[in-house]
């Protein structure tokens, strides 16, 4: 059985007319006490993204990656395996931090990140590219085609919508299997658009479905198709934008969090940034 650790890398803030939208930006430290996984790998450093986007925030990079590993007990150079859900920048950069991990991305992905669909070319950056690539050895990097077990109770679903490439991973606890969503689905009301515990503005229509994200690459009877085939086949989903997601499970359990009163991720005055 497995744990997980939820690291908390740091912040964006997106512009929103003359406001800003904070969004927090997560990875997942999974172990059965042998083998050591991380689920992506963060940021950028925020005043490095400063100079390459625009946008403000705080924390990212290597130091604040590190940090993290270490609360969680463990270092980047115990790392065994890094799965990267997908290679959008604030997802898979700090690679270079793990030269001893195999990197497992799914094939699709990175074919996508060398020619995306146009709106999410801001997205990939050359250099996680050109790292993945001088990784020569199969124990450095594993293209992934598909659905794989990669181990008992760990598995990945490839599930395209927020990109062609997706993929999730999907953990056994103790108390049952968590589908580590990532972007799929980055925020609770994705999954539960009907609920008041999942967002301040319930579409009661929407009930028993799902409501696929801005940013994407396939079509909605796609992309929501996998979010229907990923839920099915966990017992609860970890998005990776909300502020609410639980920090360590299987102690930590919920399905829903309890209410909107947590959720962060709302519009905050330019003069407060």
């Amino acid at each position: 059985m497995f744990e997980i650790h939820t690291l908390r890398l740091g912040e964006l803030l997106i512009p929103q007319g003359d406001s800003f939208l904070r969004d927090p930006i997560h990875a997942w430290f999974v172990t059965d006490g042998n083998v050591r996984i991380l689920v992506d790998s963060g940021m950028p450093d925020a005043a490095d993204l400063k100079l390459r986007l625009r946008i403000d925030g705080q924390g990212g990079g290597h130091a604040s990656l590190a940090q993290a590993l270490a609360a969680a007990g463990t270092t980047p150079e115990a790392i065994d395996m890094v799965i990267a859900t997908h290679l959008h920048f604030d997802h898979a950069w700090n690679l270079d931090l793990f030269p001893r991990a195999c990197v497992l991305v799914q094939r699709d992905e990175m074919f996508h990140a060398v020619d995306p669909v146009a709106t999410q070319r801001i997205y990939y950056f050359r250099e996680t590219l050109i790292g993945l690539l001088n990784r020569k050895r199969p124990s450095e990097l594993r293209l992934v085609d598909g659905d794989e077990t990669l181990m008992e109770g760990l598995s990945l679903l490839k599930a395209p919508g927020h990109t062609p490439g997706m993929q999730v991973p999907v953990v056994t606890t103790a108390r049952g299997k968590v589908a580590l969503v990532s972007d799929l689905g980055d925020h609770y009301r994705y999954w539960y658009p009907a609920d008041p515990r999942a967002t301040d503005k319930p579409m009661r229509f929407m009930a028993g479905s799902f409501l696929p994200g801005a940013i994407r690459s396939e079509g909605e009877r796609a992309y929501v198709a996998s979010m229907a085939r990923v839920k099915a086949a966990a017992d609860i989903v970890v998005p990776a934008h909300d502020f609410r997601i639980p920090r360590r499970l299987p102690a930590d359990w919920f399905e829903l969090p309890a209410s909107t009163e947590d959720d962060l991720g709302h519009l905050v005055p330019a003069a407060k940034r």
